[in-house]
């Protein structure tokens, strides 16, 4: 049952987009132009993320922790 439920969840976006493109066969070029620059702004965000959040070389990640009943936030130590 769970490898259904897996290959349906796999599957359940390409049939959306199926959809879609069915339903609406003519989409306007501009529609599709904002797409894509919303697709490169979301990539150019999670690339500029992961360039200032990296720990250093030799840096080890610690969890977030409870310590006196407050939350430390995660962090990286040398």
């Amino acid at each position: 049952m769970l490898r259904a439920a897996e290959i349906g969840l796999f599957l359940l976006p390409i049939g959306l987009f199926v959809l879609w493109r069915v339903l609406t066969p003519h989409v306007r070029p501009a529609l599709l132009w904002a797409a894509l620059a919303g697709v490169l702004v979301l990539g150019g965000a999670a690339i500029g993320y992961g360039l200032n959040q990296r720990l250093d070389r030799g840096e080890r990640y610690v969890p977030a922790q409870l310590v006196g009943g407050r939350i430390v936030g995660g962090h990286g130590v040398k």
